[in-house]
C-alpha cells in the first residue's frame, strides 16, 4: 500500500477546516480478542476535547509562548482524560513472584491536553500535540480490584499474584507529538492519505522516543490525524466541520507501523523509587497497528488490532490486542 502511494501523482494539499466542534471519546482495551490474558492485558480512557479556539485563561498564554517549529499555527483547542491500564505477568494463578515474567502494575491517571493545528513550510496540514498525565502507580491505581471484577462478571479464574505489584508511586507523563497528512489526489471512488508522525514522553512513568505512519484507505476520509490508541502520544483528533457537510459520513481501513525507543518503562524496570520487581526490557520496541473506522455524522467508531514486539529480555512470545473506540463530535 506504501508504495502504491508515492507511485500516484504529487500528493494533494488539502486544506484543513479550523472550525472542528469538541470531541467526547471512548477507548477500550483487551487481549482477549487474541484469547491472551498477560502482559498488557487490559486499558481504558476516555477524553473529552473542547472546540477549536478554546483556549481559556491560563493556556492562551501558553499557547502563544510555544514556538512555531516547522509549521505555522493557526487554530488550538483544550482538553482532559482519565484512564486506568493494567499490566500482569503470563500466569495469573501463581502466588509467588515469577522473576522472569514483567511485574503486576496498575496506572490510574488524569491528564489535560493541549492541540495546535496549522499547516507546515510545505502547506501540508499538521497536528502538533501536548498531554501532561498525572497519576498513581501500584495497590492505589486499582489494577487488582479491576481485573478481579472483570474476572467474576466473565466467570474466569481469579488473578492470584497481585501481592508481588509494583509499590505505590506518584507518576508524571509529559507526551508531545508531530503528525503531517499527505493525501492522493482525490477520485469518485477512494481516497487515501499518508501520515506519519514522531514524538516523545518524559517521565517517571515512561521515557521514549517514537516515529511511525499510517496510510488510510476509503471513502471521505475525516480531518484528522489517524487513529490513536491509548499507548499513543496523542489522543483522537478531529471534530464536526460545517465546512465540510460532505464528509459527514465515511468508511476507510487503515495500517502503519510504530517503532518506539525504550529509556525508561515502569511497568518493565519497577518502581523509580524503590525497591520491586523488574525484569530487563528491550531497548528497541516495534508496534504495527491495522483496522478500520466508520463515520456516522456526529458518531464514529472502529477497531484496531495492534501486534507489539517482545519488550523484555526472555520474552518468548509477540503481544497482541484489540483497541475498540467510539468517538461523538458535536
Amino acid at each position: 500500500m506504501l508504495i502504491s502511494f508515492f507511485l500516484l501523482p504529487a500528493p494533494e494539499i488539502k486544506a484543513q477546516t479550523y472550525d472542528q466542534g469538541s470531541i467526547f471519546s471512548v477507548v477500550e482495551e483487551n487481549d482477549l480478542v487474541v484469547k491472551t490474558d498477560r502482559h498488557y492485558t487490559q486499558g481504558i480512557k476516555l477524553s473529552y476535547l473542547h472546540e477549536d479556539g478554546f483556549l481559556p485563561g491560563w493556556s492562551t498564554n501558553f499557547y502563544d509562548c510555544l514556538p512555531e517549529v516547522g509549521f505555522t499555527k493557526k487554530v488550538g483547542k483544550l482538553g482532559y482524560e482519565v484512564g486506568q491500564s493494567i499490566y500482569t505477568p503470563a500466569n495469573l494463578q501463581a502466588t509467588e513472584l515469577l522473576p522472569d515474567d514483567r511485574p503486576y502494575g496498575g496506572w490510574l491517571y488524569v491528564g489535560a491536553i493541549l492541540q495546535r493545528r496549522g499547516p507546515t513550510w510545505l502547506d501540508l496540514p499538521s497536528l502538533e500535540s501536548f498531554q501532561l498525565d498525572l497519576g498513581i502507580v501500584g495497590p492505589w491505581a486499582l489494577g487488582e480490584e479491576a481485573q478481579t471484577w472483570v474476572h467474576e462478571l466473565r466467570h474466569f479464574d481469579l488473578p492470584r499474584g497481585w501481592d508481588n505489584q509494583l509499590k505505590n508511586e506518584p507518576g508524571i507523563q509529559l507526551k508531545y507529538l508531530r503528525s503531517a497528512r499527505l493525501s492522493a489526489p482525490e477520485n469518485s471512488l477512494l481516497n487515501l492519505d499518508f501520515i506519519p508522525h514522531g514524538g516523545f514522553s518524559l517521565g517517571n512513568v515512561e521515557t521514549t522516543a517514537r516515529i511511525g505512519a499510517q496510510v488510510r484507505l476509503g471513502f471521505n476520509l475525516p480531518d484528522d490525524f489517524g487513529i490513536q490508541t491509548i499507548d499513543s502520544l496523542s489522543t483522537a483528533s478531529g471534530g464536526f466541520s460545517g465546512s465540510q457537510a460532505s464528509s459527514h459520513w465515511g468508511f476507510y481501513v487503515f495500517a502503519g507501523p510504530e517503532g518506539k525507543a525504550v529509556l525508561h518503562n515502569v511497568f518493565l524496570d519497577g518502581n523509580l523509587f524503590q525497591s520491586s520487581h523488574s525484569v530487563e526490557k528491550e531497548y528497541l520496541v516495534g508496534d504495527f497497528k491495522a483496522g478500520f473506522v466508520l463515520v456516522l455524522a456526529h458518531i464514529e467508531m472502529g477497531y484496531t488490532f495492534v501486534f507489539r514486539t517482545p519488550e523484555w529480555h526472555g520474552q518468548t512470545e509477540s503481544d497482541s490486542f484489540g483497541s475498540v473506540f467510539i468517538k461523538a463530535k458535536f
